[in-house]
């Protein structure tokens, strides 16, 4: 066999054994609070994608350290100020996503209130409250604002449980660990062992945006691509159907 027409069976051999070239998925950091809707919708997306789920600011604190994450999805926008301020994303791929709604909820079958505080004031006095981390977790952010506004953090504070992310609350309230927790509407629509017990007053908080945006450390050449999936109608129709709203 001479070596001209050996070689076709060389390549051959050597492609049986490689596979096809495949394009590296896009890794995706994202607020825990996303999880279960961010997943259809990427599972929507003609493409590879890993996600990796945490609280907003470990995510952050994350990517501005170099981690390897092509976009970041979070549920507050002054970590994404940061990340900006730091040089850590792209900036003009940076858009507000989505929003959602703040909620007290209680183990299966607690009984609902007309407002937070008279929800608060129905607890046994060794109650226990959770959300995430009151400086520094969105959710938990929006809690202690909350709470503020209605002059309830003073009596209240020594009672929280705060937790790394909003789904660890969630879980807590879930298994009766704890008698209320505050999460995102969409939280309390992803978890049938809870009930909603009141929502939290929009202009009691800040408003609840999820900003996305693609990294500076970023070279993956579909990053772009995935994150204009998630801003158009089919992710859309996806994040509505999971309690989120929709900015556009």
């Amino acid at each position: 066999m001479s070596i001209l027409r050996s070689l076709p069976y060389v390549l051959a051999v050597a492609l049986a054994a490689t596979g096809p070239l495949r394009a590296e998925p896009v890794v995706v950091f994202a607020a825990a609070s996303l999880g279960g809707a961010l997943d259809e919708a990427a599972a929507a997306w003609d493409g590879e994608v890993t996600i990796s789920y945490a609280g907003s600011a470990t995510l952050a604190r994350q990517v501005e350290a170099g981690a390897p994450a092509d976009v970041i999805l979070l549920a507050n926008a002054d970590w994404m100020d940061h990340l900006a301020a730091t040089g850590a994303i792209d900036t003009g791929s940076r858009r507000d996503l989505l929003g959602n709604a703040l909620v007290l909820v209680g183990p299966e079958g607690t009984a609902p209130a007309p407002d937070i505080a008279a929800a608060l004031a129905a607890l046994d006095p060794d109650a226990r409250v959770a959300t995430g981390f009151l400086d520094s977790v969105p959710a938990g952010i929006y809690a202690r604002q909350s709470l503020d506004a209605a002059e309830l953090l003073d009596t209240f504070l020594p009672r929280i449980v705060q937790v790394e992310n909003v789904r660890l609350a969630l879980a807590l309230a879930a298994r009766n660990d704890v008698a209320a927790a505050f999460v995102y509407r969409s939280d309390a629509m992803a978890e049938p062992r809870v009930a909603v017990i009141a929502e939290v007053p929009a202009e009691n908080h800040d408003p609840i945006t999820y900003p996305a945006a693609i990294t500076a450390r970023s070279g993956n050449p579909d990053a772009a691509a995935f994150l204009d999936h998630l801003s158009g109608d089919a992710a859309a129709e996806i994040f509505a159907r999971h309690g989120f709203e929709v900015l556009r």
